[in-house]
């Protein structure tokens, strides 16, 4: 209840605002997260990506049923990562951002979220690896690295 109010004080105190030819998005911007901007006196939203933080990134291998689940290759976007990791597309495990989010992780590059993890893992990135590169994986372990968010809704 207190979030829908002052979610409609918001709204009449933008709207207000603009009426008046105020520039309320002095007001209105977050460092991080959703931003009411004035472009024309049309209120638009703009979504700013989280900040680089520090995540734990592990690695897997698509196409492996002890490590996904019982259709190993098709991840929960619905596509065949096995054919996408064949192809050299730098694929990723991540819950906390959208589908298709690009990611950049620290010393790996970008790579495109198009799976999902076990949700006890909702801070984490996991890279998806091939079929046979179980040892690269392995060595891989748990590292901590810079995750930053390049593109997508977060």
């Amino acid at each position: 209840m207190k979030k829908a109010t002052l979610l409609a004080f918001v709204i009449t105190v933008v709207f207000m605002g603009f009426g008046f030819g105020i520039d309320m998005t002095a007001f209105l911007a977050p460092e991080f997260g959703p931003e009411i901007l004035a472009v024309d006196n049309q209120a638009r939203f703009v979504v700013h990506p989280l900040p680089p933080i520090v995540r734990e990134v592990t690695a897997y291998n698509v196409g492996r049923r002890k490590q996904t689940d019982k259709t190993p290759c098709i991840g929960a976007t619905g596509k065949n990562l096995c054919r996408l990791v064949a192809q050299g597309i730098k694929i990723c495990a991540a819950n906390f951002v959208g589908s298709e989010t690009i990611l950049n992780i620290e010393g790996y590059g970008e790579c495109i979220v198009l799976d999902r993890m076990n949700r006890r893992f909702d801070h984490r990135v996991d890279i998806a690896m091939g079929t046979g590169e179980v040892d690269k994986a392995l060595e891989f372990g748990v590292q901590r690295r810079i995750v930053e968010v390049k593109s997508g809704i977060p």
